[in-house]
């Protein structure tokens, strides 16, 4: 009707297509929404729920803040975990749309998949449309207030690939979304963007990629760059990736691996805790010590590792240095000492684990995954179990080679 006449794209519309999952979804209220300061940091609440941190950022804080006021939600959704890697609102089941307003344009803007390295280039438009007509009477209306940036999706190419070892959300011009391992999440939220029309992703940042968020933008997208150079640009999304699988000769890809600047390591409260962190991956938790978290922070730099990994249910880390076993332990860090050629996978305490003769080392979820471990540490000769913090929950536990 009026919105396919007035140019509008006829994929961007509502479709009866069944999710994969269901939706993790709660009731919210918009009017409801607060920036507090909260031990020390900024912190977004609707009404007695917490929703997210944002550290010392006031202001992504408050351009947050005004997403979901500019949205006016009934229900808000989220997919990935522990974080949400992307999210959505919904008005009564209806997807909210914009037609935009004067201001969309295509500019080189900050990598929404890397903030370790946010000057690799991806090709998306700055949202400043501050219209409200509307979307010509096929659903709610909104005007992408609170977006620092908005990357137009097409929804013709959109899809799901494993981009070294992990799950990413992507079409012809662009990456997206990055799920890790976890390629559930990444077909759910493919699902998602064709059932509701989804063409726009909202960034929240202003220095960093801090909140993803989907609408449908009812405005001319701007024309993908074509031939060599976005060539250039979508590869350079991809070796900017934030965290991908590790590689491993013989295996192929497992775990996650988040490649690091130790020199820009974060130290930071994260709700009441401090952490050490890069970017949004939380490589240690230190409670209320801020000392302990600085320590461990100098550990790591000191050790001149660049790369953190994690590994198997059980949450197994550990550190590497250019995709090398680094040869240096830190003294702080000495732990128990184990025969990598001594391990096998066993039945233990109702699941399994893996021993060393006969002593538990380490939990894992089924025979299959017990044996990737094992191979996984011989690969990297790994024969030491260290911990950097106060106590055995507090910190960072992680493998290492220490002879």
């Amino acid at each position: 009707g009026a919105y396919l006449a007035a140019g509008g794209n006829p994929l961007a519309l509502p479709q009866e297509i069944p999710l994969p999952h269901p939706e993790n979804k709660f009731t919210i209220n918009a009017t409801d929404v607060s920036v507090k300061r909260v031990g020390g940091g900024w912190q977004l609440w609707v009404g007695q729920r917490f929703l997210r941190d944002f550290g010392d950022s006031e202001l992504d804080a408050r351009d947050a803040a005004r997403v979901y006021r500019d949205i006016r939600p009934t229900e808000w959704v989220t997919i990935g975990s522990p974080r949400p890697v992307v999210e959505y609102g919904l008005i009564n089941g209806r997807p909210p749309a914009t037609i935009g307003g004067p201001g969309i344009a295509a500019q080189n803007q900050p990598n929404s998949l890397n903030p370790t390295n946010p000057t690799a280039p991806i090709n998306f438009a700055t949202a400043s449309g501050t219209g409200n007509s509307g979307f010509l009477g096929q659903g709610p209306a909104m005007t992408g207030a609170g977006a620092r940036h908005v990357i137009p999706i097409d929804l013709r190419t959109v899809r799901v690939e494993a981009i070294r070892g992990v799950w990413c959300v992507r079409d012809d011009d662009n990456l997206f979304f990055n799920f890790g391992p976890v390629k559930d999440d990444a077909e759910q939220a493919v699902a998602v963007i064709h059932r509701y029309g989804f063409n726009r992703v909202g960034i929240v940042g202003q220095l960093a990629p801090l909140m993803s968020y989907l609408f449908v933008g009812n405005d001319q997208a701007p024309a993908a760059a074509k031939g060599p150079l976005a060539k250039a640009a979508l590869q350079s999304q991809i070796n900017g990736l934030s965290r991908v699988g590790i590689p491993v000769p013989g295996v192929g890809y497992v775990g996650e691996m988040t490649p690091f600047d130790p020199r820009k390591l974060d130290v930071r409260k994260d709700g009441t805790e401090w952490v050490v962190a890069t970017g949004s991956e939380v490589i240690g938790r230190y409670g209320q010590s801020e000392w302990a978290a600085r320590d461990a922070a100098r550990t790591i730099q000191d050790s001149k590792y660049n790369e953190f990994c994690k590994l198997g249910s059980c949450g197994l880390t550990f550190f590497l240095s250019n995709g090398k076993t680094p040869t240096r332990v830190p003294f702080s860090a000495q732990g128990r000492r184990f025969d990598p050629g001594a391990l096998k996978v066993q039945p233990y305490s109702g699941g399994f684990a893996i021993t060393e003769n006969g002593r538990h080392l380490l939990n894992c979820a089924s025979t299959e995954e017990g044996e990737v471990m094992i191979q996984v540490l011989k690969h990297f000769k790994f024969d030491q179990m260290c911990h950097i913090g106060p106590t055995p929950k507090l910190g960072i536990s992680f493998l290492a080679k220490g002879r």
